[in-house]
């Protein structure tokens, strides 16, 4: 059950919602089973729900919000049960749960938003299934979807996948992060494959975080000049190249890493293998359909 646990996470931002006394049967009747079953596709989409979980519609109210009704859904899978709240406009065509989603086409308007040129990527720019992650290199949960993940991903899905890093350092934190960040972008301004040596090499060989000089001997052994390398790191526009990241990300309400957009899609953490791919036939079974 651990996708529904996840989604009880998510629900958490919008939970403290106090539900009205008062029920509208007029206007909640535009919300009903039947809602449900014909937006069923889209809202498994924004839920990142399972093949194996359904919905049920439990009930719905008045909210503080005049354009607004809550409506009390019931995630089921096996004997696991969460509910979850929605704000659901009047009309059906929008809901808010971790953000607002459009139902024709729940993540476009964060497509919109996430920059792809000038970004490394692995895979065919024009494929239908675009991935983009924002990554930390101290993060280990980054590091094991690279280990595990990154590969297998590539070689399942090839031209049908283009997949794109952007840097989400937590230089606040972990003081090696910015560097290994600041190394890749300039790995990147020499060329697109030897930013994915340097990127393999940041996660096989972790003895870069012990200080700069150990991350320049990675950096050479990635193919690199580590004196250009080190140059670059203390330019003023790579800095801006990271900020430029950070910047689309908190925009996006990236909070940690790994965060994943899959088509615009928002996947954060690293969900199991299986949860992950099953995301990417979904979101190259809806490019299909569109």
């Amino acid at each position: 059950m651990g996708r529904l646990g996840s989604i009880a996470l998510l629900a958490g931002l919008i939970a403290g919602v106090v539900w009205a006394g008062r029920q509208s049967a007029n206007n909640a009747s535009t919300i009903d089973a039947a809602w449900v079953r014909t937006h069923e596709y889209q809202l498994r989409r924004i839920l990142n729900l399972p093949a194996s979980a359904s919905i049920e519609l439990k009930q719905v109210r008045e909210s503080e919000e005049p354009d607004y009704l809550l409506a009390q859904l019931e995630l089921v899978e096996g004997e696991a049960r969460e509910e979850l709240e929605l704000y659901v406009s009047r009309d059906g065509r929008r809901i808010v749960y971790d953000q607002p989603y459009e139902l024709a086409d729940p993540f476009g308007a964060i497509r919109e938003q996430i920059r792809l040129e000038e970004a490394p990527y692995q895979g065919v720019p024009d494929a239908p299934v675009t991935i983009v992650e924002y990554v930390d290199y101290t993060c280990g949960y980054c590091r094991a979807f690279a280990l595990q993940l990154e590969q297998p991903l590539l070689a399942r899905y090839g031209e049908k996948v283009h997949f794109v890093i952007k840097q989400y350092p937590l230089a606040g934190l972990r003081g090696a992060s910015g560097d290994a960040s600041r190394a890749a972008v300039c790995a990147f301004r020499e060329s697109n494959e030897k930013f994915w040596a340097l990127h393999s090499r940041l996660w096989r060989e972790p003895r870069w975080r012990t200080g700069r000089a150990a991350l320049l001997e990675v950096v050479g052994a990635a193919g690199l000049e580590p004196d250009a390398v080190a140059a670059c790191m203390s330019q003023p526009e790579t800095d801006a190249a990271i900020n430029r990241d950070l910047l689309e990300a908190r925009r996006l309400g990236v909070e940690g890493t790994p965060a994943f957009f899959v088509n615009g899609r928002p996947v954060r953490g690293l969900p199991p293998g299986n949860t992950f791919f099953q995301i990417v036939e979904q979101e190259l079974a809806a490019a299909n359909r569109e």
